[in-house]
């Protein structure tokens, strides 16, 4: 990708010729203000350095660089400015997060190194990002793999809550849908902590006592501390958190968060978990709905709405539904999606219907396949 610098000064000559000396060097625009600098930051960004000018109409340089420092904040910002006082240094470092400060006039070739070394440090920045979120998702990406084999079961109902918690967060207009999607399979990792006994009691809808009630409810208290250990997955630690909450604030945890301090992606996922239970007793969608709009203590109506609303948008944009094709197991390929349960000969439960299929999944059929044979041929869909 092009790595852009964006000068900012309200005088048009000044412009002119910062492009004339550097554009053989660098790629340059330039905007004549901070108002039209942020559109041009929304509309054709990124930019990996922005010199600015302190003193114009409207919007001074250090106002602008500490809003470039909020919506872009791997961008290298500059200052460049004949009001060299001690104030505007102040305010340039502690509220711009300035690189380096510059006075006016400046030499070509000091004003050249100093963007080649903001590039330098812009390069830097961005590739250490990009290396901690490469690692982030491959944690990730492990995480969800392990779930997938030593939990099948509930690995494929968190698949269903993913997709549907996702969209109906998208609905509500989301910014990152995506942690819908991470907290609804990784909330599974503290059931790994409950005795088999207990899960399949609840399972199979049986009534725990109280000491087996009081496990099941550290569930997700027990899933958000692991989570809290992977960098960068608080936001997703605390919707795991609170995933269980009433809108009311009863419930676990025990505290006075409620109403609209809960979490949204934790409101989100409460509400969907609890429709795909309702469908799977009752295939009814909007009776399902319904039904919970009378709970008002324990779900955001606004949630609701928006689930209601995803519904029957997919509803009527509904395409015709691919055709399953009957596969051997040798003709399985990762990218597909079982549709119903896949089980030994014994009628032990291998893959859940629903869950796209992996290479770890794969190799998991195939070990199976060896010891105690599957039933084939599987039904599948392709991706």
């Amino acid at each position: 990708m092009v790595q852009k610098i964006l000068f900012v000064d309200d005088e048009e000559n000044v412009l002119a010729a910062y492009t004339r000396v550097l554009r053989k060097r660098f790629v340059i625009e330039t905007a004549t203000g901070g108002t039209e600098a942020l559109e041009r930051m929304k509309s054709s960004g990124p930019y990996a350095v922005i010199v600015s000018d302190m003193r114009m109409p409207e919007m001074n340089g250090v106002q602008l660089l500490a809003r470039v420092k909020e919506i872009s904040p791997d961008t290298v910002r500059v200052m460049l400015t004949g009001n060299a006082d001690q104030q505007t240094a102040t305010d340039a470092v502690n509220k711009g997060a300035i690189f380096r400060f510059l006075t006016k006039p400046c030499e070509s070739e000091v004003l050249g190194e100093v963007i080649q070394a903001a590039l330098r440090h812009y390069r830097l920045v961005t590739a250490e990002r990009e290396l901690v979120e490469q690692t982030l998702r491959g944690a990730i990406a492990m995480l969800v793999e392990l779930l997938s084999l030593l939990d099948p079961e509930n690995f494929g109902r968190s698949q269903r809550l993913a997709d549907l918690s996702e969209r109906v967060g998208r609905t509500m207009g989301m910014d990152e849908p995506w942690i819908l999607g991470v907290a609804s399979i990784l909330c599974q990792i503290g059931v790994l902590t409950v005795p088999s006994q207990v899960v399949e009691k609840v399972r199979r809808g049986v009534m725990l006592n109280s000491a087996e009630r009081e496990i099941y409810a550290r569930v997700p208290e027990i899933g958000s501390n692991l989570i809290r250990n992977i960098p960068r997955l608080e936001e997703v630690a605390e919707v795991v958190c609170y995933a269980q909450k009433n809108f009311n604030g009863s419930g676990f945890p025990h505290d006075d968060v409620k109403e609209g301090a809960i979490p949204l992606g934790a409101r989100i996922l409460r509400v969907v978990g609890d429709y795909l239970g309702l469908l799977a007793l009752r295939p009814n969608p909007q009776g399902a709905v319904q039904d919970m709009m009378a709970r008002t203590a324990w779900y955001d109506l606004e949630v609701l709405h928006a689930l209601e609303k995803t519904l029957r948008t997919e509803s009527s944009d509904e395409a015709p539904s691919p055709q399953p094709e009957a596969l051997g197991l040798e003709e399985l390929a990762g990218g597909m999606r079982v549709v119903d349960n896949v089980e030994t000969l014994t009628g032990w439960l291998v893959i859940p219907a629903g869950t796209l299929i992996r290479e770890s999944h794969l190799q998991k059929l195939k070990n199976f396949a060896m010891l105690t044979g599957l039933k084939e041929p599987i039904r599948v869909l392709r991706g």
